[in-house]
């Protein structure tokens, strides 16, 4: 009966925490459109951030709670199911070419790079921290060095209001929601003797995707298909530039070795095989079958990953 309570609670807290991700990414879209910020850079970076806010808060409440294994494997785990899992739906469903900017991709392989680096030694240093807080500095310029405003759309004031009563709904609820998450993560975790490295890994890294999944099929279903890419990638760099940083200078964790032995080597292989599928995309002529194939064997990876790490294989 209490591990059921317990589970029924971790997935109230992650269902808090996604709804409240939505409301927000929506409302904050509507107040930047509205202060004269173009769609592209809403895409890349609110929309980004926003679906990247779960991760971001479960991270900073499990340091709170002195659980930073959930939010290093959240942090990971995430990053993991985004590509393998997420883009590898996208990839069944693209009708035709997409037109991202190569250097985009910059910001995005030196996070991948730096987690590496930070994972040899088993610790996260303070100096390593610093790194991503620069590779987010660099991506920021990136983003809008890429484009520049949009013309102001006129709202009402009431609207204006309304949108900004509800963002701040959202962002309560995200903070409460991955407070209950980590919380009663940690006590499944115990109840059943899985560690927290792997729930936060499989649960809850697959839960704070969904907002990254439900952002894809909004705009998969809008012929969108430079914000797939651009949403995963904008994702991916914030799950680690805030959430290791935020490890490294206020929490302390002994990294265990199977972390960079097993789950980084996948990850820099989804992320390498991601690129080159971008690049594919941006480049050369959309052919459906190549992209087809790619996403059923992400899709199967992904499969193959969690049943691996929760036993079933």
């Amino acid at each position: 009966m209490e591990l059921a309570t317990n589970i029924f609670l971790l997935l109230l807290g992650i269902s808090i925490l996604v709804w409240g991700a939505n409301k927000f990414v929506d409302h904050a879209s509507v107040i930047a459109k509205h202060m004269g910020i173009s769609d592209l850079v809403i895409g890349l970076t609110l929309i980004a951030f926003g679906t990247s806010a779960p991760e971001i808060f479960v991270g900073i409440s499990s340091i709170i709670n002195q659980n930073e294994e959930i939010a290093l494997g959240t942090a990971i785990g995430s990053n993991i199911s985004n590509i393998a899992l997420i883009f590898g739906v996208s990839c069944l469903y693209l009708t035709g070419p997409s037109k991202t900017q190569l250097w985009n991709f910059v910001p995005f392989g030196l996070s991948v790079i730096l987690l590496g680096l930070t994972l040899v030694d088993g610790k996260i240093s303070f100096s390593e921290s610093i790194g991503f807080v620069g590779i987010l500095m660099i991506f920021m310029f990136v983003l809008f060095k890429t484009d520049g405003l949009a013309e102001e759309d006129s709202l009402e004031s009431n609207e204006f209001g309304r949108s900004l009563f509800i963002s701040l709904i959202g962002l309560v609820a995200l903070i409460a929601g991955a407070n209950i998450a980590v919380i009663y993560a940690e006590s499944t975790a115990l109840l059943l003797g899985v560690p927290q490295l792997i729930i936060g890994l499989t649960i809850i890294a697959l839960g704070t995707s969904l907002p990254e999944l439900a952002a894809t099929i909004v705009a998969l279903r809008k012929g969108k298909h430079q914000m797939v890419v651009g949403n995963i990638i904008g994702s991916n760099v914030f799950n680690l530039v805030f959430i290791i940083p935020m490890i490294g200078f206020f929490g302390s964790v002994e990294v265990s070795p199977m972390v960079m032995q097993r789950d980084f080597y996948i990850l820099l292989a989804l992320s390498m095989v991601f690129i080159l599928l971008a690049v594919v995309l941006t480049k050369f002529q959309f052919r459906k079958n190549i992209f087809s194939i790619s996403g059923v064997a992400l899709i199967a990876s992904y499969v193959l990953y969690i049943s691996t790490l929760s036993g079933i294989i």
